[in-house]
């Protein structure tokens, strides 16, 4: 028997690794994953007994899985891990149930000795817990009004409390795997092991191998430990998923071992003393070969068989299924939906729906992403791949789904053709892939990182406090601050030094992005270099919606022009800026005039410039509780005689940093911007008030854009 099973959920790859290997060598059995939605399809089919959660995880994040993990099953261990961590994110995780929280980097001995606390506490709990039976499992798990729903959720129960063999059949998706996993969690073999076999991807050597130990020359399974054998042999529960698809020589082997164990249970030599549970795609009708599952099996689960049907056949539980998703989606990503349109359930109910639960769940995923207020209406609801393949949102059958399907083709037409008649007018872009990235903060010096996800049309960027939930959005009303960086603040959520990664995001062109993070963005190196690569590792998608940018018709401008500091900007049909430095030295007198041509371009000529500050500086913001993560990797120190620290990436390279700045804070407008910017010794501050002015100017009526 295996100590436990554990699962480890990090997105660097050595983590992963070192981890498996030092649990496996310790007797744990350890699965991997890197990022949250796989972690939770894994919880789902693993049912593992403790998950080492890292919190800086693409896609959902380490504390949303953590509160998801937890609705699915409350009995799982979890103890998360960070490198770039704080206070109130622990708390927070202990109070959503975490078990412990551990720092990165750690030690091997707080690893075993944390995965043994937490699995001496899950022990202590089931030990403890009361009676496993009908009492235990009192909620249903099947949702829905429909008879079949009634069926199903009677059928849990009345296997949870038995010791029978089991067979859950119906189409894929409707979540037969989850529901083998249930039944094992509510029965009284709980704190025995689940193990799955997937009958569809298992050789007839193979199975052999991990059923009974009988290896082959080619089979993939000669690694196994003798405890992972142990473990299939043993008490627990083994779920042969689709059954239907294994071989009928392999289905004899198994219908005789297990018929075996069944009649003897204390006997040995090819018998399973396992409780079995299995699946099949097909409905099972009769005492006969069929379905490709051999007459012995049919008749073994003849007492507990349940045959799962089609959402397409029960209609009236697709309102409950939608009710529950739109809640669980809700917690995820911070969604407040209170009403959903009837509209929308009418399209949703009257769809084919061929991927069933599955991709119901997927549909109102997509249709939350793209809501921004609190009701859910025709407008959020994409055609599913189904119907763009089959024509069916088109067909008369569905009149409603076909109006929004002919209204975004025709608004895709007309995006198209505007984008041809104005130059003004580009796509707007998200990521392809969710993408993390961690460091320091320049002037709290906590370990930080960010979380960059993708977002629909239209959302703008937000940053979403990893700790609190709260979001603010990157634009010019929520700016709180421009003191030595840029920091937007909203209601309790206030975000620090955020322009190193707006001025990274306005020159790709990224308009939609959800951008979880601490109380303040990483500095890196100081340049915004790291966050061009993670924006080109994560890949930039273009989307079917347009946005208009701003081009001016008259000069505007903040301070003295012959004094300085000073700003302006005039009109001209594409984005540039003159940057002018006088300084004391060694800085002296530097200029740069940067004209934008791509993210790319941006990425080699002003995206490596880093921060630069005077030692006397840095002394005044220690002095104030600030510049706590100055280090000399990340900003250039400058005394009264020199650079202290580092070689210059360019001869200009603090002229060019003041444009990256400038080009971060100007996508607080909230779209790009055409014209030609004229600075002289100007900052954060000069750049928010020249802001401002446009922002008023464009908003007054009086300006028109070009087209």
């Amino acid at each position: 028997m295996t100590k436990g099973k554990i699962l480890v959920v990090d997105d660097e790859e050595n983590i992963r690794g070192s981890l498996k290997e030092i649990l496996v060598d310790e007797g744990y059995e350890v699965s991997i994953a890197e990022d949250g939605e796989t972690a939770l399809r894994m919880i789902q089919s693993e049912a593992p007994d403790l998950v080492l959660l890292d919190v800086w995880i693409p896609g959902i994040d380490g504390i949303q899985t953590l509160k998801l993990l937890k609705k699915m099953d409350s009995n799982t261990e979890v103890v998360m891990m960070s490198g770039h961590g704080a206070v109130d994110t622990a708390v927070k995780a202990t109070k959503l149930g975490a078990y412990d929280f551990i720092e990165k980097p750690f030690s091997l001995d707080t690893v075993l000795r944390k995965a043994s606390e937490a699995l001496q506490n899950k022990r202590g709990r089931a030990q403890g817990g009361g009676a496993v039976g009908e009492e235990v499992f009192t909620e249903n798990w099947f949702i829905g009004s429909s008879e079949n729903a009634a069926q199903v959720n009677a059928f849990l129960r009345k296997a949870s409390n038995s010791v029978e063999p089991a067979l859950i059949c119906g189409e894929s998706g409707l979540g037969k795997r989850f529901a083998a996993r249930l039944i094992h969690e509510r029965s009284k073999r709980r704190n025995e092991p689940f193990t799955e076999i997937s009958c569809d991807t298992t050789s007839v050597q193979d199975f052999d191998a991990l059923l009974f130990g009988k290896h082959s020359e080619n089979s993939d399974d000669n690694h196994m430990s003798d405890s992972r054998r142990t473990t299939l042999a043993g008490s627990g529960t083994i779920f042969f998923d689709k059954l239907d698809s294994l071989s009928i020589k392999s289905q004899r082997k198994l219908f005789k071992a297990l018929d075996r164990g069944i009649r003897d249970p204390k006997s040995s030599g090819g018998s399973l003393n396992a409780r079995i549970i299995a699946s099949s795609d097909s409905i099972i009708r009769s005492d006969s070969v069929e379905n490709n599952i051999i007459k012995g099996f049919v008749g073994l689960f003849s007492g507990m068989t349940i045959n799962i049907t089609p959402l397409r056949q029960r209609r009236e539980d697709i309102k409950d299924l939608v009710s529950k998703f739109v809640g669980d989606f809700g917690v995820v990503y911070g969604k407040h939906i209170e009403t959903i349109d009837k509209k929308f359930l009418d399209v949703i109910s009257s769809s084919p729906l061929p991927g069933n639960t599955v991709e119901l769940y997927n549909i109102v995923e997509m249709a939350i992403l793209s809501c921004q207020g609190a009701t859910l209406t025709l407008d959020h609801l994409a055609p599913t791949d189904h119907e763009k393949q089959t024509g069916y949102a088109k067909s008369s059958k569905n009149t409603a789904i076909a109006e929004v399907s002919g209204t975004a083709d025709k608004t895709a037409r007309t995006r198209k053709a505007a984008r041809r008649t104005s130059k003004n007018t580009v796509y707007q872009r998200t990521l392809r892939n969710s993408v993390v990235l961690c460091g320091q903060g320049l002037h709290s010096g906590i370990k930080t990182g960010i979380i960059l996800s993708p977002l629909p049309p239209n959302s703008g960027i937000v940053f979403w406090d990893i700790s609190s939930g709260g979001k603010v959005s990157g634009l010019l009303d929520f700016v709180r601050s421009t003191e030595y960086a840029t920091t937007l603040s909203h209601g309790d959520v206030t975000i620090k030094t955020v322009e190193h990664l707006m001025s990274a995001l306005h020159s790709y062109h990224i308009a939609n992005l959800l951008v979880k993070i601490g109380d303040e963005a990483p500095i890196m190196d100081g340049s915004s270099l790291d966050f061009c690569k993670i924006i080109e590792d994560g890949g930039i998608k273009e989307q079917d919606a347009v946005v208009e940018r701003i081009a001016l018709d008259k000069v505007i401008s903040v301070g003295d022009p012959d004094d300085g500091p000073y700003l302006a900007v005039e009109p001209t049909d594409n984005f540039s800026i003159s940057y002018f430095l006088d300084y004391p030295p060694p800085i002296g007198k530097q200029e740069h005039v940067y004209t934008h041509k791509s993210g790319e371009h941006y990425r080699r000529t002003i995206a490596p410039a880093r921060t630069f500050g005077f030692l006397k500086d840095i002394k005044k913001l220690e002095e104030a509780g600030l510049a706590s993560g100055g280090k000399l990797s990340n900003v250039i120190l400058i005394d009264n005689e020199k650079v202290v620290n580092t070689p210059l990436r360019f001869p200009n390279e603090p002229a060019r940093h003041k444009i990256l700045d400038l080009i971060g804070d100007l996508y607080l407008l909230g779209r790009p911007i055409n014209g030609h910017f004229i600075a002289k010794r100007s900052g954060h501050t000069q750049n928010i008030a020249l802001i401002k002015k446009i922002s008023k100017h464009i908003n007054s009526g009086k300006h028109e854009p070009e087209s």
